[in-house]
Protein backbone atom coordinates (compact mmCIF):
# COMPACT_ATOMS: atom_id res chain seq x y z
CA UNK A 1 0.00 0.00 0.00
CA UNK A 2 1.29 3.50 -0.89
CA UNK A 3 2.41 5.53 2.12
CA UNK A 4 3.24 9.23 2.06
CA UNK A 5 6.71 9.55 3.65
CA UNK A 6 6.02 13.21 4.43
CA UNK A 7 3.96 12.15 7.47
CA UNK A 8 7.05 10.52 9.02
CA UNK A 9 8.67 13.97 9.42
CA UNK A 10 7.92 16.49 12.21
CA UNK A 11 4.92 18.78 11.85
CA UNK A 12 7.11 21.82 11.04
CA UNK A 13 8.47 20.04 7.96
CA UNK A 14 4.94 19.12 6.88
CA UNK A 15 3.81 22.72 7.35
CA UNK A 16 6.71 24.06 5.25
CA UNK A 17 5.89 21.57 2.50
CA UNK A 18 2.22 22.62 2.68
CA UNK A 19 3.07 26.33 2.37
CA UNK A 20 4.95 25.63 -0.88
CA UNK A 21 1.88 24.06 -2.52
CA UNK A 22 -0.75 26.15 -4.43
CA UNK A 23 -3.27 25.41 -1.68
CA UNK A 24 -0.76 26.49 0.98
CA UNK A 25 -0.19 29.80 -0.81
CA UNK A 26 -3.95 30.37 -0.84
CA UNK A 27 -4.07 29.49 2.88
CA UNK A 28 -1.52 32.21 3.70
CA UNK A 29 -3.63 34.80 1.86
CA UNK A 30 -6.66 34.23 4.12
CA UNK A 31 -6.78 35.65 7.69
CA UNK A 32 -8.24 32.54 9.36
CA UNK A 33 -7.34 33.64 12.91
CA UNK A 34 -8.96 37.07 12.62
CA UNK A 35 -12.04 35.70 10.87
CA UNK A 36 -12.59 32.87 13.36
CA UNK A 37 -12.73 35.45 16.17
CA UNK A 38 -15.76 37.06 14.48
CA UNK A 39 -17.73 33.77 14.52
CA UNK A 40 -18.79 32.16 17.85
CA UNK A 41 -17.77 28.57 18.55
CA UNK A 42 -20.54 25.97 17.95
CA UNK A 43 -22.39 24.90 21.11
CA UNK A 44 -21.43 21.25 20.63
CA UNK A 45 -17.72 22.04 20.76
CA UNK A 46 -18.20 23.95 24.05
CA UNK A 47 -20.47 21.48 25.87
CA UNK A 48 -18.64 18.30 24.70
CA UNK A 49 -22.07 16.68 24.14
CA UNK A 50 -22.72 14.49 21.12
CA UNK A 51 -20.12 13.26 18.66
CA UNK A 52 -16.70 14.87 18.50
CA UNK A 53 -16.65 17.71 15.92
CA UNK A 54 -14.16 17.15 13.14
CA UNK A 55 -13.46 20.84 12.54
CA UNK A 56 -13.28 24.09 14.46
CA UNK A 57 -14.50 27.46 13.11
CA UNK A 58 -11.35 27.91 10.99
CA UNK A 59 -11.92 24.48 9.46
CA UNK A 60 -15.57 25.29 8.71
CA UNK A 61 -14.54 28.51 6.93
CA UNK A 62 -11.85 26.55 5.08
CA UNK A 63 -14.45 24.07 3.81
CA UNK A 64 -16.53 26.85 2.23
CA UNK A 65 -13.44 28.27 0.49
CA UNK A 66 -12.35 24.83 -0.74
CA UNK A 67 -15.81 24.24 -2.22
CA UNK A 68 -15.59 27.30 -4.46
CA UNK A 69 -11.88 26.64 -5.19
CA UNK A 70 -12.45 23.07 -6.41
CA UNK A 71 -16.00 23.70 -7.77
CA UNK A 72 -17.35 20.36 -6.56
CA UNK A 73 -20.40 19.10 -4.66
CA UNK A 74 -20.51 18.75 -0.86
CA UNK A 75 -20.25 14.95 -0.96
CA UNK A 76 -17.33 15.02 -3.41
CA UNK A 77 -15.54 17.62 -1.28
CA UNK A 78 -15.72 15.36 1.79
CA UNK A 79 -14.53 12.42 -0.31
CA UNK A 80 -11.51 14.41 -1.55
CA UNK A 81 -10.82 15.69 1.96
CA UNK A 82 -10.38 12.10 3.19
CA UNK A 83 -7.58 11.39 0.73
CA UNK A 84 -5.84 14.77 0.30
CA UNK A 85 -3.42 15.83 3.04
CA UNK A 86 -3.19 19.39 1.62
CA UNK A 87 -6.94 19.89 1.97
CA UNK A 88 -6.79 18.46 5.50
CA UNK A 89 -4.07 20.92 6.55
CA UNK A 90 -6.04 23.73 4.90
CA UNK A 91 -8.91 22.87 7.28
CA UNK A 92 -6.57 22.49 10.28
CA UNK A 93 -6.71 18.70 10.69
CA UNK A 94 -4.62 15.62 9.78
CA UNK A 95 -6.47 12.32 9.62
CA UNK A 96 -4.73 9.21 10.90
CA UNK A 97 -4.04 6.29 8.51
CA UNK A 98 -7.32 4.50 7.87
CA UNK A 99 -9.39 7.30 9.46
CA UNK A 100 -12.19 8.77 7.34
CA UNK A 101 -14.90 11.40 7.62
CA UNK A 102 -18.12 9.61 6.67
CA UNK A 103 -20.43 12.56 7.29
CA UNK A 104 -21.44 13.72 3.79
CA UNK A 105 -23.50 16.59 5.26
CA UNK A 106 -20.47 18.16 6.97
CA UNK A 107 -20.10 20.99 4.43
CA UNK A 108 -23.83 21.77 4.39
CA UNK A 109 -24.11 21.86 8.19
CA UNK A 110 -21.18 24.26 8.46
CA UNK A 111 -22.77 26.42 5.77
CA UNK A 112 -26.02 26.52 7.74
CA UNK A 113 -24.15 27.36 10.97
CA UNK A 114 -22.19 30.19 9.34
CA UNK A 115 -25.39 31.58 7.77
CA UNK A 116 -26.79 32.20 11.27
CA UNK A 117 -23.59 33.91 12.49
CA UNK A 118 -22.38 35.68 9.33
CA UNK A 119 -21.45 39.36 9.64
CA UNK A 120 -20.06 40.32 6.23
CA UNK A 121 -18.78 43.74 7.28
CA UNK A 122 -16.65 42.42 10.16
CA UNK A 123 -15.24 39.57 8.08
CA UNK A 124 -14.42 41.93 5.20
CA UNK A 125 -12.68 44.27 7.63
CA UNK A 126 -10.52 41.36 8.85
CA UNK A 127 -9.58 40.61 5.24
CA UNK A 128 -8.77 44.27 4.52
CA UNK A 129 -6.33 44.43 7.45
CA UNK A 130 -4.56 41.31 6.14
CA UNK A 131 -4.53 42.36 2.46
CA UNK A 132 -3.60 46.07 2.79
CA UNK A 133 0.21 45.54 2.51
CA UNK A 134 -0.30 43.88 -0.90
CA UNK A 135 -2.68 46.50 -2.34
CA UNK A 136 -1.78 49.71 -4.20
CA UNK A 137 -3.87 52.71 -5.27
CA UNK A 138 -6.36 52.17 -2.43
CA UNK A 139 -7.57 55.76 -2.88
CA UNK A 140 -9.23 54.80 -6.19
CA UNK A 141 -12.46 52.80 -6.21
CA UNK A 142 -14.98 51.48 -8.70
CA UNK A 143 -18.57 50.44 -8.10
CA UNK A 144 -21.23 48.60 -10.04
CA UNK A 145 -24.11 46.19 -9.40
CA UNK A 146 -24.59 42.61 -10.53
CA UNK A 147 -27.01 39.75 -9.87
CA UNK A 148 -25.93 36.30 -8.66
CA UNK A 149 -28.78 34.12 -9.85
CA UNK A 150 -30.39 31.41 -7.75
CA UNK A 151 -30.63 27.88 -9.12
CA UNK A 152 -34.32 27.82 -10.10
CA UNK A 153 -36.10 27.08 -13.35
CA UNK A 154 -37.32 30.07 -15.32
CA UNK A 155 -40.64 30.95 -13.63
CA UNK A 156 -43.98 31.63 -15.30
CA UNK A 157 -47.41 32.20 -13.73
CA UNK A 158 -48.75 28.93 -15.16
CA UNK A 159 -45.83 26.88 -13.76
CA UNK A 160 -46.13 28.50 -10.35
CA UNK A 161 -49.89 27.93 -10.11
CA UNK A 162 -49.65 24.32 -11.30
CA UNK A 163 -46.95 23.51 -8.71
CA UNK A 164 -49.13 25.13 -6.05
CA UNK A 165 -52.08 22.96 -7.12
CA UNK A 166 -49.93 19.81 -7.04
CA UNK A 167 -48.59 20.62 -3.56
CA UNK A 168 -52.05 21.26 -2.07
CA UNK A 169 -53.37 18.10 -3.75
CA UNK A 170 -50.52 16.07 -2.20
CA UNK A 171 -51.32 17.59 1.22
CA UNK A 172 -54.96 16.46 0.87
CA UNK A 173 -53.90 12.95 -0.19
CA UNK A 174 -51.39 12.67 2.67
CA UNK A 175 -53.87 13.91 5.29
CA UNK A 176 -56.73 11.69 4.09
CA UNK A 177 -54.42 8.67 4.15
CA UNK A 178 -53.29 9.58 7.67
CA UNK A 179 -56.93 9.89 8.81
CA UNK A 180 -57.81 6.61 7.01
CA UNK A 181 -60.35 8.24 4.70
CA UNK A 182 -61.20 7.34 1.12
CA UNK A 183 -59.50 9.08 -1.80
CA UNK A 184 -60.67 12.59 -2.72
CA UNK A 185 -63.09 12.95 -5.65
CA UNK A 186 -61.31 15.93 -7.20
CA UNK A 187 -60.45 15.06 -10.80
CA UNK A 188 -56.77 16.00 -10.64
CA UNK A 189 -55.79 13.95 -13.70
CA UNK A 190 -58.16 15.95 -15.90
CA UNK A 191 -56.53 19.21 -14.77
CA UNK A 192 -53.11 17.66 -15.36
CA UNK A 193 -53.99 16.81 -18.98
CA UNK A 194 -55.28 20.35 -19.54
CA UNK A 195 -52.09 21.91 -18.16
CA UNK A 196 -49.72 19.57 -20.04
CA UNK A 197 -51.49 20.22 -23.35
CA UNK A 198 -50.74 23.91 -22.77
CA UNK A 199 -47.18 23.39 -21.46
CA UNK A 200 -46.16 21.25 -24.46
CA UNK A 201 -46.99 24.00 -26.95
CA UNK A 202 -43.93 25.54 -28.49
CA UNK A 203 -45.50 28.98 -28.77
CA UNK A 204 -47.93 30.17 -26.14
CA UNK A 205 -49.99 33.26 -26.83
CA UNK A 206 -50.78 35.75 -24.10
CA UNK A 207 -54.47 34.95 -24.36
CA UNK A 208 -53.87 31.21 -23.88
CA UNK A 209 -51.59 31.82 -20.89
CA UNK A 210 -54.15 34.04 -19.19
CA UNK A 211 -56.92 31.51 -19.79
CA UNK A 212 -54.87 28.64 -18.28
CA UNK A 213 -53.82 30.76 -15.29
CA UNK A 214 -57.45 31.64 -14.51
CA UNK A 215 -58.47 27.96 -14.69
CA UNK A 216 -55.59 26.94 -12.41
CA UNK A 217 -56.40 29.74 -9.97
CA UNK A 218 -60.00 28.58 -9.60
CA UNK A 219 -58.82 24.99 -9.21
CA UNK A 220 -56.30 26.07 -6.53
CA UNK A 221 -59.02 27.93 -4.59
CA UNK A 222 -61.21 24.82 -4.64
CA UNK A 223 -58.33 22.62 -3.44
CA UNK A 224 -57.49 25.00 -0.58
CA UNK A 225 -61.15 25.14 0.49
CA UNK A 226 -61.28 21.35 0.59
CA UNK A 227 -58.04 21.15 2.59
CA UNK A 228 -59.30 23.74 5.08
CA UNK A 229 -62.61 21.90 5.44
CA UNK A 230 -60.78 18.59 6.01
CA UNK A 231 -58.54 20.04 8.73
CA UNK A 232 -61.43 21.75 10.54
CA UNK A 233 -63.75 18.75 10.33
CA UNK A 234 -61.22 16.31 11.83
CA UNK A 235 -59.41 18.89 14.02
CA UNK A 236 -56.11 17.99 12.38
CA UNK A 237 -53.04 20.09 11.66
CA UNK A 238 -50.25 20.06 9.11
CA UNK A 239 -46.60 19.52 9.98
CA UNK A 240 -44.12 22.41 10.07
CA UNK A 241 -42.84 21.85 6.52
CA UNK A 242 -46.35 21.62 4.98
CA UNK A 243 -47.52 24.58 7.07
CA UNK A 244 -44.68 26.75 5.77
CA UNK A 245 -45.32 25.66 2.19
CA UNK A 246 -49.08 26.33 2.55
CA UNK A 247 -48.45 29.87 3.82
CA UNK A 248 -46.30 30.50 0.72
CA UNK A 249 -49.03 29.09 -1.55
CA UNK A 250 -51.62 31.38 0.09
CA UNK A 251 -49.44 34.42 -0.73
CA UNK A 252 -48.99 33.16 -4.30
CA UNK A 253 -52.76 32.74 -4.69
CA UNK A 254 -53.43 36.28 -3.42
CA UNK A 255 -50.81 37.80 -5.73
CA UNK A 256 -51.94 35.87 -8.81
CA UNK A 257 -55.60 36.69 -8.09
CA UNK A 258 -54.76 40.40 -8.09
CA UNK A 259 -52.88 40.01 -11.39
CA UNK A 260 -55.52 37.98 -13.27
CA UNK A 261 -58.82 39.04 -11.67
CA UNK A 262 -57.89 42.40 -10.16
CA UNK A 263 -56.97 45.74 -11.69
CA UNK A 264 -53.28 45.72 -10.73
CA UNK A 265 -50.64 45.15 -13.42
CA UNK A 266 -47.92 44.38 -10.86
CA UNK A 267 -47.76 43.28 -7.23
CA UNK A 268 -45.09 44.12 -4.62
CA UNK A 269 -42.76 41.37 -3.32
CA UNK A 270 -43.82 39.00 -6.07
CA UNK A 271 -43.05 35.32 -5.36
CA UNK A 272 -41.58 33.41 -8.31
CA UNK A 273 -40.56 30.12 -6.63
CA UNK A 274 -42.26 27.96 -4.00
CA UNK A 275 -38.94 26.45 -2.90
CA UNK A 276 -37.28 29.88 -2.62
CA UNK A 277 -40.02 32.40 -1.78
CA UNK A 278 -37.42 35.08 -0.96
CA UNK A 279 -36.27 35.33 -4.61
CA UNK A 280 -37.64 38.31 -6.54
CA UNK A 281 -37.61 39.18 -10.26
CA UNK A 282 -34.93 41.81 -10.87
CA UNK A 283 -35.33 43.77 -14.11
CA UNK A 284 -31.89 44.41 -15.60
CA UNK A 285 -32.77 45.64 -19.09
CA UNK A 286 -30.02 43.60 -20.75
CA UNK A 287 -30.45 42.29 -24.26
CA UNK A 288 -29.68 38.66 -23.35
CA UNK A 289 -31.25 38.58 -19.87
CA UNK A 290 -33.89 41.28 -19.37
CA UNK A 291 -34.95 39.76 -16.01
CA UNK A 292 -32.77 37.87 -13.50
CA UNK A 293 -33.74 35.97 -10.36
CA UNK A 294 -31.37 36.06 -7.41
CA UNK A 295 -29.38 38.31 -5.10
CA UNK A 296 -28.54 41.80 -6.35
CA UNK A 297 -25.16 42.99 -5.07
CA UNK A 298 -23.65 46.47 -5.16
CA UNK A 299 -19.90 45.89 -5.39
CA UNK A 300 -16.87 48.03 -4.52
CA UNK A 301 -13.63 47.25 -6.38
CA UNK A 302 -10.29 48.52 -5.04
CA UNK A 303 -7.06 47.50 -6.82
CA UNK A 304 -8.77 44.47 -8.36
CA UNK A 305 -10.20 43.24 -5.02
CA UNK A 306 -14.00 43.15 -4.68
CA UNK A 307 -16.03 43.95 -1.56
CA UNK A 308 -19.77 43.62 -0.99
CA UNK A 309 -21.35 46.99 -0.16
CA UNK A 310 -25.00 45.88 -0.25
CA UNK A 311 -26.64 42.49 -0.86
CA UNK A 312 -30.41 42.27 -1.22
CA UNK A 313 -32.96 39.95 -2.81
CA UNK A 314 -35.28 42.92 -3.36
CA UNK A 315 -34.59 45.12 -6.35
CA UNK A 316 -32.95 48.45 -5.52
CA UNK A 317 -31.65 51.40 -7.50
CA UNK A 318 -27.86 51.17 -7.36
CA UNK A 319 -27.64 54.89 -8.12
CA UNK A 320 -28.64 55.62 -4.53
CA UNK A 321 -25.71 53.55 -3.15
CA UNK A 322 -22.77 55.67 -4.35
CA UNK A 323 -22.37 57.70 -1.16
CA UNK A 324 -22.49 54.59 1.05
CA UNK A 325 -19.94 52.93 -1.28
CA UNK A 326 -17.57 55.88 -0.88
CA UNK A 327 -18.07 55.76 2.90
CA UNK A 328 -17.25 52.04 2.85
CA UNK A 329 -13.99 52.67 0.98
CA UNK A 330 -13.04 55.47 3.38
CA UNK A 331 -13.74 53.20 6.35
CA UNK A 332 -11.69 50.32 4.91
CA UNK A 333 -8.77 52.25 3.36
CA UNK A 334 -8.92 55.75 4.84
CA UNK A 335 -9.37 57.83 1.67
CA UNK A 336 -11.25 57.98 -1.63
CA UNK A 337 -10.01 60.47 -4.27
CA UNK A 338 -11.26 58.85 -7.50
CA UNK A 339 -14.43 56.86 -8.13
CA UNK A 340 -15.38 55.15 -11.37
CA UNK A 341 -19.04 54.26 -11.78
CA UNK A 342 -21.70 53.65 -14.42
CA UNK A 343 -23.89 56.45 -15.78
CA UNK A 344 -26.80 55.38 -13.52
CA UNK A 345 -24.77 56.59 -10.50
CA UNK A 346 -24.40 60.09 -11.98
CA UNK A 347 -27.38 61.73 -10.29
CA UNK A 348 -27.28 65.42 -9.32
CA UNK A 349 -27.12 64.50 -5.64
CA UNK A 350 -24.15 62.17 -6.17
CA UNK A 351 -22.37 64.76 -8.34
CA UNK A 352 -22.75 67.42 -5.61
CA UNK A 353 -21.49 64.98 -2.96
CA UNK A 354 -18.39 64.12 -5.00
CA UNK A 355 -17.70 67.80 -5.77
CA UNK A 356 -17.93 68.81 -2.10
CA UNK A 357 -15.58 65.97 -1.06
CA UNK A 358 -13.10 66.59 -3.94
CA UNK A 359 -13.66 63.16 -5.52
CA UNK A 360 -12.95 62.82 -9.25
CA UNK A 361 -15.50 60.68 -11.10
CA UNK A 362 -16.02 59.14 -14.53
CA UNK A 363 -19.37 60.94 -15.03
CA UNK A 364 -19.85 63.03 -18.18
CA UNK A 365 -19.91 66.67 -16.98
CA UNK A 366 -22.96 68.90 -17.24
CA UNK A 367 -21.99 72.33 -18.53
CA UNK A 368 -18.62 74.08 -18.43
CA UNK A 369 -15.73 72.11 -16.92
CA UNK A 370 -13.60 75.12 -16.07
CA UNK A 371 -9.83 74.80 -15.80
CA UNK A 372 -7.78 71.69 -16.66
CA UNK A 373 -10.35 70.46 -19.15
CA UNK A 374 -8.01 68.04 -20.96
CA UNK A 375 -6.66 66.51 -17.73
CA UNK A 376 -10.18 65.95 -16.39
CA UNK A 377 -11.22 64.35 -19.67
CA UNK A 378 -8.23 61.98 -19.54
CA UNK A 379 -9.03 61.09 -15.93
CA UNK A 380 -12.65 60.27 -16.83
CA UNK A 381 -11.50 58.16 -19.77
CA UNK A 382 -9.07 56.14 -17.63
CA UNK A 383 -11.59 55.58 -14.83
CA UNK A 384 -14.29 54.55 -17.31
CA UNK A 385 -11.97 52.15 -19.14
CA UNK A 386 -10.83 50.44 -15.92
CA UNK A 387 -14.42 50.16 -14.70
CA UNK A 388 -15.63 48.58 -17.93
CA UNK A 389 -12.74 46.09 -18.15
CA UNK A 390 -11.51 45.21 -14.65
CA UNK A 391 -14.78 45.48 -12.72
CA UNK A 392 -16.99 43.86 -15.38
CA UNK A 393 -14.28 41.24 -15.94
CA UNK A 394 -14.23 40.39 -12.23
CA UNK A 395 -17.97 39.60 -12.39
CA UNK A 396 -17.39 37.17 -15.24
CA UNK A 397 -14.41 35.58 -13.49
CA UNK A 398 -16.42 34.98 -10.31
CA UNK A 399 -19.40 33.52 -12.16
CA UNK A 400 -17.40 31.29 -14.51
CA UNK A 401 -14.68 29.99 -12.17
CA UNK A 402 -15.96 30.19 -8.58
CA UNK A 403 -19.43 28.58 -8.66
CA UNK A 404 -21.32 31.88 -8.71
CA UNK A 405 -23.10 31.45 -12.04
CA UNK A 406 -26.02 29.68 -10.35
CA UNK A 407 -26.21 29.59 -6.54
CA UNK A 408 -27.37 26.08 -5.62
CA UNK A 409 -27.89 26.59 -1.88
CA UNK A 410 -31.41 25.91 -0.58
CA UNK A 411 -32.01 28.77 1.87
CA UNK A 412 -31.50 32.52 1.83
CA UNK A 413 -28.82 32.48 4.54
CA UNK A 414 -26.92 29.65 2.84
CA UNK A 415 -26.95 31.55 -0.45
CA UNK A 416 -25.37 34.57 1.25
CA UNK A 417 -22.64 32.36 2.73
CA UNK A 418 -22.07 30.80 -0.71
CA UNK A 419 -21.72 34.24 -2.36
CA UNK A 420 -19.49 35.70 0.35
CA UNK A 421 -16.95 32.87 0.56
CA UNK A 422 -16.83 32.38 -3.22
CA UNK A 423 -16.01 36.07 -3.56
CA UNK A 424 -13.40 35.73 -0.81
CA UNK A 425 -11.79 32.78 -2.62
CA UNK A 426 -11.52 34.86 -5.80
CA UNK A 427 -9.93 37.76 -3.89
CA UNK A 428 -7.55 35.49 -1.96
CA UNK A 429 -6.28 33.93 -5.20
CA UNK A 430 -5.25 37.38 -6.44
CA UNK A 431 -3.60 38.28 -3.12
CA UNK A 432 -1.74 34.93 -3.07
CA UNK A 433 -0.19 35.76 -6.46
CA UNK A 434 0.94 39.15 -5.14
CA UNK A 435 2.40 37.69 -1.94
CA UNK A 436 4.97 35.48 -3.73
CA UNK A 437 7.00 38.28 -5.41
CA UNK A 438 6.88 40.23 -2.14
CA UNK A 439 8.32 37.25 -0.22
CA UNK A 440 11.06 36.74 -2.83
CA UNK A 441 12.09 40.40 -2.63
CA UNK A 442 12.15 40.21 1.20
CA UNK A 443 14.34 37.10 1.14
CA UNK A 444 16.65 38.78 -1.41
CA UNK A 445 17.08 41.80 0.86
CA UNK A 446 17.89 39.53 3.81
CA UNK A 447 20.58 37.74 1.78
CA UNK A 448 22.09 41.05 0.67
CA UNK A 449 22.15 42.38 4.24
CA UNK A 450 23.73 39.13 5.46
CA UNK A 451 26.39 39.34 2.74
Amino acid sequence: MYQNLLFEHPYDVQLTAFYNTPLGKLYQAIPFEAMSKQVPVPQRAISDKGCKPWLDVKGGIGLQILKSYYRCSDAMLVEQLNGNWQMQMFCGILLKPGEQIKDKDLVGRWRSFLSRKLDMDKLQMSCVQHWKPFMDHTHTGFCDATVYESYIEYPTDAKLLWKSCCDVYQMIKYKRKELKLRHTRINHEKRKIQYLSFAKRRKKSRRQSKKVCKLLLKYLVRLMEQLDELLQQHKAALSGYYNHRLSTIIKVKEQQWQLHFGKQATVPNRIVSLHKPYVRPIVRGKEVKPVEFGAKVNMLLVDGISFIENLSYDNFNEGTRLQSTINLQQRYFGACHQMGADAIYGTNENRRYCTINNIATSFIPKGNEGKLKEQKSQMRSILGKIRSTVLEGSFGNEKNHYQMNKIKAKTQGNEKVWIFFSLMSCNAMQIAKRMQPAKKSDSGRQLQSAA
